[in-house]
């Protein structure tokens, strides 16, 4: 299960690995994994509250951030914060001239304080554990959580209010949740007298597969579109959150009409699913709607691109 966690956050760094040069890269210096790093910074005038109930002392102005996954350095950006350090499972596009600060598994607390950030901005569905090396840390933590539509226009308030950057939260989220709302609006009218398609979530790779339940983000976005769950509340043993340890043969007998697929490794679940007898005569792979999603959107960065994901899924459940 741990492979299957890291596959898929190294899956787009793939490409790179493939080729090789007739000299070596340079060694890169290590990561430092916990917060010794000191500084002398005076304790924060505000006191706010994260998303994980933590306290957190906060300077009366925040412009720049250091963002700990690709999630939170979206929400920093939708906001209009700047992001000096990025994970580097985040793309560059999300945050332009930003520092590379270790991986969002790993992170590099040392490369994080020599940015000196206003904020760090954690993300709950990795960093929850991580609560009290962020109460040692010489740099303010605030932890996002957003596993739901509606929790990711609840972090946009969130940190909007936390930042001093309230008016441009709420514009962000009105501009969300007309786009979202019309997706959804559209899917109602198509769902009119018709059956709820039967939906099964997948991720993972070889023999590490799971099923995503109701209480994923994916889940959420499905049932937001009309969708039924086949899997319905996920059993535990999954890498992330609302996804349960499954075989793929016994995924096949739930008969689903849609399989999405968060492929985590070389080769894709999806070819795994099409070239096994068991699905042969299974809806979905009969009717070709088994669909390899983007696993950014809809795995690593649920947040402010909730609208476009909506829209994205909307003719895969509703054709």
């Amino acid at each position: 299960m741990k492979r299957a966690f890291a596959l898929l956050f190294v899956a787009s760094a793939l490409p790179l690995l493939a080729g090789c040069g007739e000299a070596e890269d340079p060694v890169p210096e290590r990561p430092s994994p916990t917060p010794e790093a000191t500084a002398s910074r005076a304790a924060g005038a505000r006191s706010v509250i994260d998303m994980t109930g933590r306290p957190v002392q906060l300077g009366e102005e925040i412009r720049t951030v250091a963002a700990m996954s690709p999630a939170a350095a979206e929400f920093a950006a939708a906001l209009g914060l700047e992001v000096v350090g990025r994970s580097s499972d985040t793309p560059e596009t999300v945050a332009p001239g930003a520092k590379p600060t270790g991986s969002t598994i790993s992170p590099d607390f040392n490369a994080i304080a020599a940015l000196a950030p206003d904020l760090v901005l954690a993300d709950a569905a990795y960093h929850a554990g991580r609560t009290r090396d962020f109460d040692r840390f010489a740099y303010p933590v605030y932890v996002l959580k957003a596993n739901s539509y509606a929790e990711v226009l609840a972090a946009l308030t969130a940190l909007g209010e936390a930042t001093g950057r309230a008016e441009a939260a709420a514009g962000a989220r009105a501009a969300i949740a007309a786009r979202a709302e019309t997706a959804i609006a559209s899917a109602r009218a198509k769902a009119a007298g018709a059956k709820a398609p039967k939906v099964l979530i997948l991720t993972g790779g070889g023999r590490d597969v799971f099923a995503g339940g109701t209480g994923s983000y994916l889940g959420d976005l499905v049932a937001a579109l009309g969708g039924e769950n086949v899997q319905g509340a996920a059993a535990e043993g999954g890498p992330v959150a609302g996804f349960g340890v499954i075989e793929v043969t016994q995924a096949a007998s739930l008969a689903p009409e849609v399989v999405l697929v968060l492929s985590s490794g070389v080769g894709g679940l999806a070819a795994q699913i099409a070239s096994q007898a068991a699905w042969a005569n299974t809806p979905a792979v009969a009717q070709g709607r088994v669909h390899d999603l983007d696993t950014s959107p809809y795995l690593r960065a649920p947040g402010p691109r909730v609208a476009e994901a909506l829209e994205r899924l909307l003719p895969l459940i509703w054709p």
